[in-house]
């Protein structure tokens, strides 16, 4: 067939062909209608189950209440005096945050988080549409990129309070819904507000503030504006972008620039400040610094911890558990007592091994070494300015504080609270008051036989006055003062100091022999009466806490109680001055200080020594500070040479360097004190012989209370004169009295002491006073010029060989004595003859 010829169908032709064509559509249609349905269907089925677990999520989502916008884990600081900070507590966590509000917060900084994370954050309501579809779009064209964008500022809020990070859709559900319920309740710059206090910047830091001082060591009002875009940058990756790091310090100068054009592109800066900002050096502060300031080691932090601890429970009623959470993560703001000069000063004389006998050589070989503990107290508020509790730097918290948790026996130290400020105060005694410091026999059980309490040198001064007593540290005589008061006013007295040892009735406390023993912060604050009018104040190591909201959660208000009479602290601190200043005190030459120009400063104290010398302490005072410091080993042992002079020596170095710009002035004295000239080894008025005492003028002018000083007509009856002979003596040395048949250049008249009670020995290998020495001879005449020798009476017509203070004749003739008396006489001669008691 010719192919450009083809036949015409017919009419029949042409109707077959076009219902062929109309069945094909029909089953097209029939198909698209069908499979449209079944996407409509399977669409509706996903939407109902989609919409079904939507609102499931919903259910389950949690709105976040007022309580969890509380935020938590803030740091805590601790300030000195000064108001500088001393440490940060970031609690177990160690979540270091430091609120700022919003105007403390630079605009820079709040445009730059916006700039970066949320462009439209004043416009959403929460949950930003746009920015999820753009971050949806972002992850269909690239399938492998990461998905991120579209979580708003809110969002992210409200993921910092829950601490929800999982990728799933119930989770990014119930945030939208919680970041909308935000956004419902509160305003826009309060949202900001709390997202930059809460947002994590690496290395512990939260908010805004605490990496500001961290990575620039400024406060965040401080920020420039190439700053702010550094920290804005940050919270991205921290671990990327850590200013710690060099590579993390460049990824974070690079994310900045990024940072800084957005700002420029979305007109938040103009060009100049964009040019400037990526023109400015970036100072990054050293990590080293950084945790330097916050993790800072210090006895003195250590107490302050304990005490707002003990105070939180006690005055809030909060647990133990409560009162800790709130200490180290609440964020609180303790305001402490502590001087940084005093601070100093103890850090540098506790920090030099100079001041530890031995300790570089012990702690070679593993050794225990000596330790020491001091406090010093301000006397006019009871506030501890300084303390250290050990050796070396403290690269710990919480160790043993030998300031304030030891418990030791303070020796001699404790003699001036004990017995002799509750004497004076109840007037059992003067500063001129005469004991006489003999052997005595307190002991009990197999020791009653036994001399009790001994001194410390053992060995007895005879007649002495309290001053003298305490200037010397004699134990007998604080033995006596304290059984003449009795236990109990002691025991009153030394809880009114802050001392409870009312358990311990015994005669050894006279001597600071405890069972229980006291530290260094007890002792300090003992002392503090002498200084302050009689006035205790119990001793504190803040002055207040305030929360994070500027509340005033504590207050350390001074707590005092009157204890003495200030006339009687006057007179106690007259006589311990003694013991630091007057040659023979057992603080002489080591407690005399001197500021920066050389000039003295009054001190005052007691030294304390423990038996076996296993424990040193002095305890002394200024006008300005209380100080108390015990020197020993952890495990008691015996301190030998220099050892034991080190307590005083610590004590005396800390003083001068904290009193090195203070002005000499004395300790001020009351009214009602009186002063008077007395004998020394009678406590009265002296008589015209007092002067002729053969050891020098036993003539002294001394302080008392007005109404306590000896009368007039109270007159010294120690002092006697008497005749001698210069030929002969007796076992002590002293010339005895002269007979009638004493060649005249033989005889001279000589002064001598004559106890009010006589001194007998108890025991046969006693040891007699040294003051025996001066004694009279009463009774025994020279044997060697004839008739009669060792006569107990007076030969006739030698009457009124012993003189008294109005010269006349003393009779001492006893011919009518009983026979009795002359037993007793010739014996006690006999038993003096016989023993060998020259010191």
């Amino acid at each position: 067939m010719d192919p450009r010829t083809r036949a015409v169908p017919t009419g029949k032709a042409k109707k077959s062909k076009n219902k062929s064509h109309s069945t094909v559509k029909k089953f097209i249609f029939t198909v698209l209608k069908t499979l449209f349905i079944f996407f409509v269907a399977l669409a509706c089925a996903l939407s109902g189950l989609l919409g079904g677990a939507v609102l499931g999520y919903l259910k389950m989502a949690k709105p976040i209440s007022d309580e969890d916008l509380v935020t938590k884990n803030l740091t805590t600081f601790i300030y000195d005096a000064d108001g500088n900070v001393l440490k940060s507590l970031t609690g177990k966590d160690n979540i270091n945050r430091e609120w700022a509000s919003y105007d403390e917060i630079p605009d820079y900084l709040k445009e730059a988080f916006i700039a970066i994370e949320d462009e439209r954050f004043y416009s959403h309501r929460g949950v930003d549409i746009k920015g999820i579809l753009r971050a949806v779009t972002r992850k269909i064209l690239n399938p492998s990129s990461k998905m991120e964008g579209g979580s708003t500022i809110t969002q992210q809020l409200a993921r910092n309070i829950t601490g929800q990070t999982q990728v799933t859709l119930q989770r990014k559900v119930q945030e939208w819904y919680q970041a909308l319920d935000l956004e419902k309740r509160y305003k826009k710059w309060q949202i900001l507000e709390l997202y930059m206090n809460m947002v994590y910047f690496g290395n512990s830091y939260y908010g805004v503030r605490s990496a500001a001082k961290g990575y620039f060591g400024m406060d965040v009002s401080e920020l420039s504006l190439a700053q702010c875009a550094i920290l804005a940058g940050v919270t991205n990756n921290p671990s990327i972008y850590n200013p710690y790091t060099e590579k993390g310090r460049k990824a974070a100068k690079n994310r900045q620039e990024i940072i800084l054009r957005v700002m420029l592109e979305q007109g938040k800066i103009d060009e100049k400040q964009y040019k400037q900002a990526m023109s400015e050096e970036i100072v990054f502060r050293e990590k080293s610094a950084a945790k330097k300031s916050t993790t800072t080691q210090s006895y003195f932090i250590d107490q302050v911890i304990l005490d707002v601890k003990r105070d939180l429970m006690e005055e809030k009623g909060w647990s133990e558990t409560m009162a800790l959470a709130q200490i180290y993560s609440g964020g609180l703001n303790i305001y402490t007592t502590m001087d940084p000069e005093v601070q100093r000063a103890l850090d540098e004389v506790f920090n030099d091994s100079k001041y530890f006998i031995g300790v570089e050589e012990k702690t070679k070989t593993l050794l225990e070494h000596p330790e020491a503990g001091m406090v010093v107290i301000d006397p006019e508020t009871g506030e501890v300015k300084g303390m250290r509790g050990g050796y070396g730097e403290l690269n710990a918290s919480m160790t043993l504080n030998r300031a304030t948790q030891i418990q030791r026996q303070p020796g001699s130290s404790f003699k001036p609270i004990a017995v002799y400020a509750p004497a004076l105060d109840l007037h059992k005694i003067t500063p001129a008051t005469v004991y006489d410091d003999v052997a005595v026999y307190y002991g009990t059980g197999k020791n009653k036989n036994k001399p009790y309490p001994n001194n410390y040198d053992h060995t007895y001064g005879g007649l002495t006055t309290i001053r003298n007593a305490v200037k010397r540290s004699v134990n007998v005589v604080a033995a006596l003062v304290w059984m003449d008061i009795g236990p109990d006013q002691s025991l009153s007295y030394l809880k009114k100091v802050g001392i409870d040892r009312s358990e311990e009735r015994y005669l050894s406390i006279a001597m600071g022999g405890l069972n229980k023993g006291v530290s260094p912060l007890q002792m300090a604050a003992s002392y503090v009466p002498f200084v302050h009018k009689g006035m205790y104040f119990e001793p504190a190591t803040y002055t207040k806490v305030v929360d994070s909201n500027g509340k005033t959660v504590l207050e350390k208000k001074p707590k005092y109680e009157t204890v003495y009479d200030e006339r009687t602290a006057y007179l106690m601190t007259n006589i311990l001055r003694d013991v630091t200043s007057s040659p023979g005190g057992t603080a002489y030459g080591g407690g005399i200080i001197k500021n920066g120009e050389g000039k003295v400063i009054p001190t005052a104290g007691k030294t304390g020594t423990t038996s076996d010398d296993k424990d040193k302490w002095f305890v002394g005072f200024s006008p300005y500070y209380v100080a108390a410091t015990w020197y020993g080993y952890d495990h008691p042992r015996q301190l030998v040479g220099n050892e034991r002079s080190q307590a005083l020596i610590i004590w005396h170095d800390v003083m001068e360097k904290i009193h090195k710009d203070k002005e000499p002035v004395d300790f001020e004295q009351p009214s009602g004190i009186v002063k008077k000239p007395v004998c020394i080894y009678s406590g009265k008025t002296p008589s015209a012989l007092c002067s002729q005492d053969p050891r020098g003028n036993a003539v002294r002018e001394e302080y008392f209370i007005k109404g306590t000083e000896p009368k007039s007509n109270e007159i010294c009856d120690v002092h006697v004169s008497a005749k001698v002979c210069t030929h002969s003596q007796d076992a002590w040395g002293r010339n005895l009295l002269a007979g009638p048949y004493c060649p005249d250049e033989s005889v001279v008249e000589k002064v001598f002491i004559q106890r009010t009670t006589p001194y007998v020995p108890k025991m046969v290998d006693e040891k007699a006073p040294k003051d025996l020495h001066y004694e009279l001879p009463a009774g025994e005449y020279c044997p060697i010029h004839g008739e009669p020798a060792h006569r107990t009476t007076f030969p006739a017509g030698n009457s009124g060989n012993i003189q008294n203070e109005s010269g006349s004749g003393e009779n001492e003739s006893h011919t009518d004595e009983t026979q009795e008396d002359e037993d007793f006489n010739s014996f006690f001669h006999r038993i003096l003859e016989g023993l060998n008691f020259i010191d």
